[in-house]
């Protein structure tokens, strides 16, 4: 769940009970909210179009107007307003109609002070993650704002961070991540937020080219230097001269290469093969490999001395299924990148799809999804993708952990999506509290949270956190 600064989020409740309002206001003041309280609807849309409001918590039945019809003319104004709605027991139906028309939830009068601040934290964190989503799709402007990496993940947000500190200098940068995580975007991100972005970015793909080929690839050759060259060739370091050069898949290259890409690092110059004569190179590098370089070492395959050389700075991605959160983010992402793939309008996911994504084992990450949405996006003669191929790709196991039932898959699709969210962040929680032994300071260090919001998981989640310590 994302965590918001509660000081920025003002709440309007609008409630005819003055004890209601009153109590609510307390309630809420106490959890470090702003708050604003008004009699009825009249009062409401008054303060509405003078004031911005995060979330507006709105009684159902009121004298003067009622919830319905203020809930109709709060979403004419503001289309993405959030509103939760307060109904007596026996006016569910009531609550239910006004889901209909566009309200984000409802609770019950008397009000659980728990339910109602848990459903409210949701609500807000909904709203902050909708305004992320325009935010992002408002720097797919240039490479410069990180175009190319999707994310709302806490985890990707720390490879922001670092991408800002290391890009301004001018140091090695390593990248090691699973294959698909994005480790090329990476390297993009650091390059266009250098002060060499304005030079050559120059991709070398290790694993590619064949050993016998890549050292002219990267150093170049004379003329005669061997059979078939028939003139003088420059290199990929000559190319990138000013610039940055990336190495991907840099745990691949011999160890030949390994020696002249050490004195590259170490002297800032190389020979063309043919030649006795060093040229300079003014370059940045970063490397990039899934491949455990330490391990390639002690197996003696890999020189030490160019690992300590190449990892400076290193940058770890995460894998797409420590992101489930990304996964809906993502998706909505490709189908607008890909959609012209089409030639029927799609308009998004079911909620079935949305599902499969969030519990399949994306062993092909970032990058298998955006191949199977493309997929999907070809075979799909419906307003919705319904389906992706997961269980034909051979590089994850298909194994839904949420239960499908008509009382879920019939919900609206914010709140099915919620569901499986929320069952993933359960899981992952249960998985941690195993790990470490019900170990809470460990937990809040795995999560990057701290141990207050781990208290609130736990009763959120009614999770008895002795139960899994030995």
């Amino acid at each position: 769940m994302t965590m918001h600064n509660k000081s920025r989020i003002h709440i309007l409740i609008v409630d005819d009970d003055k004890a209601f309002r009153i109590a609510t206001s307390a309630l809420l003041r106490d959890e470090g909210y702003m708050v604003k309280a008004v009699r009825g609807g009249e009062e409401a849309l008054r303060a509405i179009a003078e004031e911005s409001f995060d979330l507006i918590l709105s009684d159902l039945v009121m004298e003067g107007m009622n919830g319905i019809e203020l809930l109709q003319h709060i979403k004419h104004a503001i289309h993405d307003a959030m509103v939760i709605m307060v109904t007596g027991f026996g006016s569910v139906q009531s609550a239910v109609e006004a889901m209909h028309n566009g309200a984000y939830d409802y609770v019950t009068k008397p009000c659980n002070n728990d339910e109602l601040v848990i459903k409210i934290r949701r609500a807000i964190d909904e709203k902050l993650k909708s305004e992320e989503l325009t935010r992002l799709r408002g720097l797919l402007q240039t490479e410069a704002n990180f175009s190319n990496i999707i994310t709302r993940n806490e985890k990707m947000r720390q490879v922001f961070k670092l991408i800002q500190q290391v890009a301004e200098t001018d140091v090695t940068v390593l990248v090691q991540g699973e294959t698909g995580t994005g480790k090329e975007l990476v390297a993009r991100a650091i390059h266009y937020n250098s002060p060499r972005k304005d030079l050559p970015f120059i991709t070398i793909q290790c694993s590619a080219i064949p050993s016998t080929l890549l050292e002219s690839e990267l150093f170049g050759y004379e003329k005669g230097a061997f059979t078939g060259a028939v003139r003088h060739h420059r290199g990929k370091f000559e190319e990138a001269e000013g610039g940055t050069i990336f190495l991907d898949e840099i745990g691949d290259v011999s160890v030949d290469i390994q020696i002249k890409l050490l004195r590259v690092l170490q002297e800032k110059q190389f020979s063309r093969i043919g030649s006795n004569i060093s040229v300079s190179a003014d370059i940045r590098i970063i490397a990039a490999t899934h491949r455990n370089l330490e391990m390639m070492v002690t197996e003696e395959k890999f020189r030490e001395d160019l690992l300590y050389r190449l990892n400076v700075f290193p940058i770890k991605l995460p894998p797409l299924r420590d992101r489930l959160d990304d996964i809906p983010l993502l998706a909505e992402h490709f189908l607008e990148k890909h959609k012209s793939l089409s030639h029927n309008p799609i308009s998004g996911f079911a909620a079935s799809a949305i599902h499969d994504m969030m519990n399949y084992e994306w062993k092909g990450n970032v990058r298998e999804l955006e191949n199977l949405i493309k997929r999907a996006i070809i075979k799909t003669d419906t307003p919705t993708i319904t389906a992706l191929e997961l269980s034909s790709t051979g590089s994850g196991s298909h194994s839904p952990t949420v239960v499908d039932s008509p009382t879920t898959t019939s919900l609206p699709y914010k709140q099915y999506l919620e569901n499986v969210i929320r069952d993933a962040e359960l899981k992952f929680l249960i998985r941690i509290l195993k790990e470490s032994k019900g170990n809470l300071n460990q937990v809040a260090r795995i999560m990057n949270v701290d141990r207050k919001t781990i208290y609130r998981k736990l009763e959120e989640y009614s999770i008895d956190y002795l139960a899994y310590r030995e």
